[in-house]
């Protein structure tokens, strides 16, 4: 559906409820050339009616034109979340205020025609010509009357294994995208947004596979598009390894070699060179030179001085930059395809940016987190003759083939490794991975300073947020607190919440915790004597979401603001939910539970994939993926039909599965509110309220057994057990977050009883259990659980509550509470490198204890005592 924004889309209903919302960038310095931003602003509830429009001022309160359209709306159908363009110079005057009024028209809009072959958009003097059918994504990008780059693809070279048993060999074969469809997703005077789908098909053969998505940015004035590239990986993991995965361009080439130029971004610069160099052994004119090194126009050979010097240089035709790994990357050219290719430069982390073209005009192409998602490479070829070829290789066909292998033919066990292997569930069809591109055309060859400063903000984009106290204001995404250190005990506090976010930092470089498939993802357990994060124990490694890491990276930047923080949150959230998630296929719509591999374990689930994990990032940034994949898992209970979380431990009963009431219901439940905040549809509402119903009769509520009958047909849930028990992961896997949240939206009055006992009673004393719900639970308790306690304090407004859910956080584990996050260096011969310790560290714990601290500081911040004990019984 094709969203037809506007400038002026929203009003604030009256004046008083809606101040103007200042956003301010970032990180500290804005961004330093023109860059098209969106950006999500969330609005009290009932303060801002669908129809109304807004306005934004800058700094020296001019006008800033803005695009805007709906992202969520309140329950009283109010807007809760509206998605924010502005473009063009006006985005780099700094903070800007939306506030009532009509939008500023763009100096330049966006023109978009959609006919039946093609799509063409036309921002000022560019044009882009997007074809509907066929290999290419892009036919030709113009400045003026000048075709700057053409023939836009995808290719793919793909290492086929399957017989390799038996002949020792493999075969290459080759693909290009072929289009299945094309649609203008949104259409406006600042942004305009092309959404491209189709798959990989062969050069030879029928085969097609690797589904792709492609979201083409426009801004009007801005002369870059970002391009976000998805694709999901539907090949057999035994027998296909993709050794090479890109985006190519066709770059016209019309001048003499001399006046053709590369430009590649290094670490800290440009490596900036024709390809074919005036000097040599001799210096016929040291003007013209640095005019050719600077990328100016210098004469053609027949006005040359020393023109038989210059014939007789060899001209360079390839160029190529490989980050092979997150620290090594190296550049190398060459004559030809029977030459040797030439060492040029070498250092650590490279910008990941690249232009190709002559003094008539180029083309450059750019990825976000290029070093980190290594091995990446990019590949200018042909440069000497009538076009260039430009490839952005997402997998560098440098680098060992892809594989994607289980890490062993053999299950370990829970017992032994902690992880659940299954026949057929250890897969990587179905997940997926996206990465976000910069393509920018140039009427002539850019200086290094001006290409230096776009591989920068394609490095690391600028994005807009509000401040910390507004987002507290809202509420938006439950519970959480503002920075307090007005006394030593919340210093304390404070402190620890920084240094656990410091020490996995640390980890990060450290422990090297990059690489395409697992950027952005830390691990779950660590291993003092082996002084290594258990990487290679089952159930021990990869963290996939477990215990709710994204949740704390995100309350994090909520609270502070740090965009440190924020850019932790997003590659976390990136990764788990492409790489941890099943897009395609028997899983789809579940996640895998922690592992060696991230797709390895057995245990398929909803609270890996659920959308209380996307809501954030989709919100601050508007991003149409994350919607894609909140779009994707809207009814993902129906997969529990066929994928029985409990298939291992529960008898089949007359109903059509199990569900826990959490994580299971509560992950599906946040699934349901993000689609009703999204489309206003109460189908989804009324499925949350028929299961708080369901919950609600029975006798023991939420404390009604480990499991329950499921119906995702009707939502119902069902008692299968009489015991007074409960999972433990319920109150783990964002389930306090969702229902702090959530509950207040629905106001159900029976579920707001139940809920609220069972945060009075989980860890209540065991005869105070008794008397409530009937028995005791046990597996309940402990410093994770204290926010369940906090909660109901807050509620009852119960001093002795608060006092008990106070003493349960710092019931710590281990031993001394002052030491959690603590480092110590590890320099010596017991460590293959330098690295930070804490001692029996896991992120379990971490990312718990510090959504606990702060959650109980915003409910029960006022009872905590003034000092910390030094030390607390377990």
């Amino acid at each position: 559906m094709i969203v037809r924004a506007t400038c002026m889309v929203f009003m604030i209903a009256t004046l008083a409820s809606a101040a103007p919302v200042e956003v301010h960038w970032l990180d500290p310095s804005p961004p330093t050339v023109a860059q098209g931003v969106s950006f999500g602003v969330p609005w009290p509830r009932g303060a801002v009616a669908k129809d109304a429009k807004f306005h934004v001022i800058d700094v020296n309160k001019k006008d800033v034109p803005v695009q805007t359209w709906p992202l969520a709306y309140w329950p009283d159908g109010s807007l809760k979340w509206t998605g924010n363009a502005i473009a063009g110079d006006a985005a780099l005057a700094g903070p800007v205020k939306l506030q009532v009024g009509d939008s500023a028209a763009p100096a330049s809009t966006l023109k978009v025609t959609d006919s039946a072959d093609a799509i063409e958009i036309v921002n000022g003097s560019t044009i882009w010509r997007l074809p509907k059918h066929g290999a290419k994504l892009v036919e030709s990008v113009k400045i003026g009357e000048t075709t700057v780059a053409k023939d836009g693809k995808l290719v793919c070279i793909l290492e086929d294994r399957s017989d390799v048993a038996n002949h020792h060999t493999t075969r290459e074969q080759s693909f290009a995208s072929q289009i299945d469809s094309v649609s203008v997703e949104q259409s406006g005077p600042v942004r305009s947004v092309v959404k491209i789908q189709g798959k990989h098909k062969a050069e030879e053969g029928d085969r097609a596979f690797l589904p792709f998505t492609i979201r083409l940015y426009f801004f009007a004035g801005v002369d870059s598009v970002r391009m976000v590239h998805s694709f999901v990986f539907d090949g057999g993991q035994e027998k296909d390894f993709i050794r090479g995965l890109g985006v190519r361009f066709a770059v016209p080439m019309r001048e003499q070699a001399h006046n053709r130029h590369v430009r590649i971004a290094g670490s800290v610069g440009m490596f900036a060179e024709p390809l074919r160099l005036l000097v040599g052994r001799r210096l016929p004119s040291i003007d013209l030179y640095r005019r050719q090194i600077a990328g100016q126009r210098v004469p053609n050979l027949d006005q040359l001085p020393g023109r038989e010097l210059v014939e007789d240089m060899a001209v360079w035709d390839a160029f190529k930059i490989d980050q092979l790994s997150p620290d090594s990357f190296a550049i190398q050219k060459r004559t030809n395809d029977k030459s040797a290719w030439i060492h040029a430069a070498a250092d650590h982390r490279a910008l990941g940016t690249s232009f190709v073209g002559d003094v008539s005009g180029g083309f450059s192409i750019g990825l976000k987190d290029s070093w980190q998602l290594a091995p990446t490479e990019i590949e200018i070829e042909h440069a000497s003759t009538d076009a260039a070829e430009l490839t952005l290789w997402l997998w560098s066909p440098d680098a060992p083939a892809m594989d994607l292998r289980h890490y062993d033919t053999k299950a370990h066990g829970l017992e032994a490794s902690y992880e659940d292997v299954e026949p057929g569930f250890s897969t990587a069809t179905g997940v997926a991975r996206t990465h976000e591109i910069t393509l920018c055309p140039f009427k002539e060859v850019p200086t290094n300073d001006q290409l230096l400063k776009l591989a920068q903000v394609t490095a690391q984009p600028p994005h807009l947020v509000c401040s910390p106290e507004y987002y507290h204001s809202i509420p938006v995404f439950g519970v959480w607190s503002l920075p307090d250190r007005s006394t030593p005990a919340k210093t304390f506090l404070e402190d620890r919440l920084a240094a656990a976010i410091t020490f996995y930092q640390g980890q990060i470089e450290q422990r090297s915790w990059y690489g395409f498939w697992d950027f952005g993802d830390v691990m779950h357990s660590y291993d003092s004597v082996r002084h290594e994060w258990r990487y290679d124990v089952g159930g021990f490694a990869w963290a996939n979401t477990e215990l709710e890491p994204d949740l704390w990276l995100w309350y994090s930047f909520f609270r502070t603001g740090r965009g440190d923080a924020f850019r932790m949150a997003e590659a976390m959230t990136r990764h788990t939910q492409e790489v941890d998630v099943y897009h395609l296929g028997r899983f789809a719509g579940l996640g895998s539970r922690h592992n060696v591999r991230h797709w390895g374990d057995g245990a398929k689930e909803l609270r890996i994939s659920q959308a209380l994990l996307k809501r954030p990032y989709y919100y601050l940034t508007t991003d149409e993926r994350v919607g894609d994949l909140m779009n994707e898992v809207a009814d993902a209970d129906k997969r529990l039909v066929d994928v029985d979380p409990l298939r291992k431990i529960e008898p089949k009963t007359q109903y059509p599965t199990h569900a826990r009431i959490g994580p299971d219901w509560f992950a599906a439940c946040s699934n349901w509110l993000a689609a009703w905040e999204r489309t206003g549809d109460t189908k989804y509402r009324d499925k949350i309220i028929t299961g708080m119903k369901c919950i609600a009769a029975m006798p023991h509520k939420l404390f009604s057994g480990d499991s329950c009958g499921y119906d995702p047909a009707t939502g119902k849930l069902y008692q299968i057990h009489d015991e007074v028990t409960i999972p433990h992961l319920a109150a783990l896997m964002g389930g306090p977050e969702l229902q702090m949240e959530l509950t207040p939206l629905i106001d159900l009055p029976e579920w707001n009883e139940a809920w609220l006992n069972y945060c009075r009673y989980l860890q209540a004393p065991a005869e105070e259990q008794k008397a409530a719900i009937g028995g005791t639970v046990t597996n309940g308790r402990g410093p994770h659980f204290s926010r369940m306690t906090a909660y109901a304090a807050h509620e009852l407004k119960d001093p002795k509550l608060a006092a008990r859910a106070w003493q349960e956080f710092f019931r710590s584990v281990p031993g001394n509470s002052r030491q959690r996050f603590v480092s110590h260096r590890l320099d010596g011969p017991d460590v293959p490198v330098p690295v930070d310790e804490v001692p029996d560290v896991s992120t379990n714990d971490t990312a718990q204890w510090c959504l606990n601290a702060i959650e109980l500081l915003q409910l029960i911040g006022d009872e905590l005592p003034e000092q910390i004990p030094t030390t607390q019984p377990r």
